[in-house]
């Protein structure tokens, strides 16, 4: 009897993505109910016509059949929440009222419910991601033997990535310029996005981020080592631990020995954990997803469909055109088997929306499939998770463009310019979490002048486009990574197995 071909881990990942995104739709959160829990016990209400809020027998505002997210949101940005009454009106005529109200929510489905399984998953890569990063550039910038070989390497990983980032930003103004999503927003669609999701803009803007060079660059160099660790400052750990790799090749072989042998330890287990929890990836995928779909669904890429379709264009060219152009010229990796080894990646990078999440998947499979030796892997792609964000920067340009297209400015190719220069500063300093490039995007509307509070035309669908753009900045750090040993004659053969 044949034996059964056993389905690959990457294989799996793909299959839970997909049934992870057919669940989340069937098991979706409904936009028509509302679960209010007060004084009279838990209810779920549907299909009301109006809701009310009353504050001493005072109308203090009023909703429609649509606006489920902002009745939520208005409640929980409410002070006195107990001094509020809620009144709902049916449109057969009925109403009822609620008092001493304590929350009111979506209804929650099996689709959230499942959400936790995935949030362990993110919190496992997230645990390796700060010791593997100080690990392996301890050991790699260790291993690059003198200051010369790692400014080469330095500065071919940090020229490669600054070109991609000027790629991707003018692609993304291109696109914009070209299809111009934010004229085609009606007033109405916009004071709606607007009210519904300025408090989540308001306290994204109170942030108070800003992006000064001097400053920037000064923040770099860390007071305390421990304490960047300790706070994921990714930036400050990778200076710290460049530094240290740097001068332990300038003490006694008898005592930098030690040092070096005990942190490739450490980069070895990392390395061994992240194979043991990618056996649950295909799980986690899963959950994620359908979480991810389930709460958002597919409604509001409805109304931002223009804006969305511009971003998700610009990323897909600079990954499936960009990317494959440079493979091509720089090295000899058939462009599709450099994709196939790039499934676990792509699928991690997409559930978690993280590239420190996804560094750990990263390195295993340009090590293990992409011949790219330890010390160069080990150096580039921390650097690239710190530093490099093209999908990010892109997003950037578009945001930026869609949102002063909305509110009718006209930007001067002066402006343009000033977007493509901040934006590239402002991927640079981003850190690699899910959510932070809309934060950054504020730097980028201060510097040509455009109304920051319009974050919040597109914060409904940051959450599925953050998905999307953390694609591309893991993939080019697996490019970068292979360009970069193969200038140095060290890449070696791909390992074409289980790529089928």
């Amino acid at each position: 009897m044949k034996k059964r071909k056993k389905l690959e881990l990457h294989t799996k990942i793909v299959i839970g993505l997909i049934l992870g995104i057919v669940f989340g739709s069937i098991f979706s959160l409904s936009t028509t109910k509302l679960e209010i829990v007060s004084g009279g016990g838990e209810k779920e209400i549907k299909d009301w016509q109006e809701i009310i809020y009353f504050k001493k027998d005072s109308v203090v505002k009023s909703f429609d059949a649509n606006s489920q997210i902002g009745i939520i949101k208005y409640f929980k940005n409410s002070k006195d929440k107990k001094d509020l009454l809620v009144e709902v009106k049916y449109p057969s005529g009925n109403s009822e009222k609620f008092e001493a109200i304590t929350s009111i929510e979506k209804v929650k489905t099996i689709g959230m419910a499942l959400k936790p399984i995935g949030d362990i998953f993110i919190r496992l890569l997230n645990m390796i991601a700060v010791p593997l990063v100080l690990a392996s550039l301890i050991v790699g910038a260790a291993s690059l033997s003198d200051l010369k070989h790692i400014a080469k390497i330095g500065g071919k990983t940090i020229g490669f990535y600054a070109i991609t980032a000027l790629i991707a930003i003018s692609m993304g103004l291109l696109l914009a310029n070209i299809i111009q999503p934010g004229s085609f927003m009606p007033p109405e669609t916009k004071d709606r996005l607007l009210e519904t999701f300025q408090d989540d803009a308001k306290t994204r803007i109170d942030q108070n981020v800003s992006l000064n060079i001097v400053d920037f660059l000064v923040n770099i160099v860390p007071k305390n080592p421990f304490a960047a660790i300790t706070e994921g400052n990714f930036l400050q750990i990778v200076l710290f631990a460049i530094l240290t790799g740097i001068f332990l090749t300038q003490i006694p072989t008898e005592k930098s020995k030690t040092v070096i042998n005990f942190f490739d330890g450490v980069s070895e287990t990392m390395i061994k954990l992240v194979e043991k929890i990618m056996l649950i990836a295909p799980y986690a995928v899963f959950t994620l997803i359908a979480a991810t779909v389930a709460e958002f669904g597919f409604n509001i890429l409805q109304t931002l469909l223009l804006y969305s379709l511009t971003v998700i264009l610009g990323l897909a060219l600079i990954t499936f055109f960009e990317y494959p152009l440079l493979l091509k010229a720089f090295t000899k990796i058939k462009i599709k088997d450099f994709f196939k080894t790039q499934r676990p990646v792509i699928a991690v990078a997409f559930s978690t929306s993280s590239s420190a999440a996804t560094l750990p998947v990263t390195m295993d499979v340009c090590e293990k499939k992409l011949g790219v030796p330890n010390k160069i892997a080990s150096f580039v792609l921390p650097l690239g998770t710190t530093i490099n964000m093209d999908g990010t920067a892109l997003y950037q340009a578009v945001a930026a463009m869609f949102i002063a297209q909305v509110y009718g400015f006209d930007l001067s190719f002066t402006q343009q310019l000033t977007i493509v220069l901040t934006a590239s500063l402002a991927a640079i300093g981003t850190a690699p979490v899910p959510g932070i490039g809309l934060i950054m995007l504020i730097i980028v509307l201060q510097s040509i002048g455009v109304p920051e509070e319009g974050i919040a035309l597109i914060i409904g669908v940051d959450r599925l486009l953050d998905m999307c753009r953390t694609v591309p900045n893991v993939i080019a750090d697996s490019l970068a990574c292979v360009v970069i040993a193969n200038s140095e004659g060290e890449l070696k053969k791909i390992d074409t197995t289980d790529l089928a």
